[in-house]
C-alpha cells in the first residue's frame, strides 16, 4: 500500500482485513466488511511517532456505470466495475487513508515551549525598562497641572 505508507513515519505494521461478498435482497452484489490495524504517524505536537489505530468499515455495491450507482440505495456506496477485475487492494487502501485522522497526536504529549532556560527569560524580562514609563510619566504632570 503505496500510497498509505506515504502518510506513515514507517511502513511497519499490520491490518487485518474481513470482506464478505453476496449478493443482497434486491439482487445488487455487494461487499461487505472491515479493515483495521495499528500504523504510525508522526505526532503534530512534539514530531515524534505516535501509534494510531485505523479502521474502515466497507459497504460496497458494484455497479456498471454512473447511472447504475445514482440508482443505489443510500447505505450502499457505489463500486463501479468496468472491468473484470476488481483490484481490491487499492480498494482497501483507500478506505484506510480515509479512515487516518486530520491530525495525530500523542494523548499526553509534553510539548516544549521554551527554549532554553525559562528562569534566565523572566530574569532578562525583569531586567527590561518599560517602554511606557515616559508616558506614565507624562500623565502624572497632567494630572498634576
Amino acid at each position: 500500500m503505496p500510497r498509505l505508507c506515504s502518510l506513515l513515519v514507517d511502513s511497519h505494521g499490520e491490518i487485518h482485513v474481513s470482506l464478505k461478498f453476496a449478493v443482497d435482497e434486491q439482487r445488487l452484489r455487494v461487499v461487505t466488511g472491515s479493515a483495521h490495524g495499528s500504523v504510525m504517524q508522526t505526532c503534530q505536537r512534539c514530531l515524534e511517532p505516535v501509534a494510531v489505530d485505523v479502521e474502515a468499515k466497507v459497504n460496497l455495491a458494484m455497479v456498471l456505470n454512473e447511472e447504475q450507482a445514482k440508482n443505489l440505495p443510500r447505505y450502499y456506496d457505489p463500486l463501479i466495475v468496468e472491468a473484470e477485475d476488481v483490484e481490491l487492494l487499492s480498494l482497501i487502501e483507500d478506505e484506510l487513508i480515509l479512515s487516518l485522522p486530520l491530525v495525530a497526536y500523542h494523548e499526553d504529549c509534553s510539548i516544549q515551549t521554551s527554549f532554553g532556560d525559562a528562569d534566565e527569560a523572566a530574569r532578562t524580562q525583569e531586567n527590561k525598562p518599560n517602554p511606557f514609563s515616559v508616558l506614565a510619566e507624562l500623565k502624572g504632570k497632567t494630572d498634576k497641572s
